[in-house]
């Protein structure tokens, strides 16, 4: 019920009817806003590594299945260029690392932004519900 009383508080381009609700409530809503934004882009940037990873991993399993004498090549811009099998396979495992690493990281900053969004929805509504002469 909430939710809908809090959409009333936007018009359709999700901009805040400012005119209608208190000042404090205005700010409260546009870091809602904000928050919101910020769990989107993360998500956003946690899938495209997550895509790298998948990417890195099975150009490993490839370089894993295939024979010692086969030449390899690695991409650079726009060129090809051979590339010496140790020493790529090296590269791959310590950019699965990085990638690795940086998922995780992404994960834990998503997870925080998304219970701060949380905690913030909760505490507007019950604001909301405690303004007199609202209804729920």
């Amino acid at each position: 019920m909430y939710k809908r009383y809090l959409m009333s508080f936007f018009n359709k381009g999700g901009e805040i009817l400012s005119e209608e609700i208190p000042q404090q409530l205005q700010h409260q809503l546009m870091r809602l806003q904000q928050i919101d934004q910020q769990v989107k882009v993360l998500t956003q940037q946690r899938t495209q590594l997550e895509l790298q990873l998948r990417e890195t991993e099975n150009a490993l399993k490839e370089l894993e299945s295939a024979e010692e004498d086969v030449g390899v090549y690695k991409s650079i811009g726009m060129l090809l260029i051979k590339s010496d099998m140790k020493k790529l396979k090296e590269e791959l495992i310590d950019k699965k690392e990085t990638l690795d690493m940086r998922i995780k990281t992404l994960q834990r900053q998503e997870e925080r932004s998304k219970k701060q969004r949380d905690e913030m929805r909760e505490k507007l509504a019950r604001q909301i519900q405690g303004e007199p002469g609202t209804a729920a």
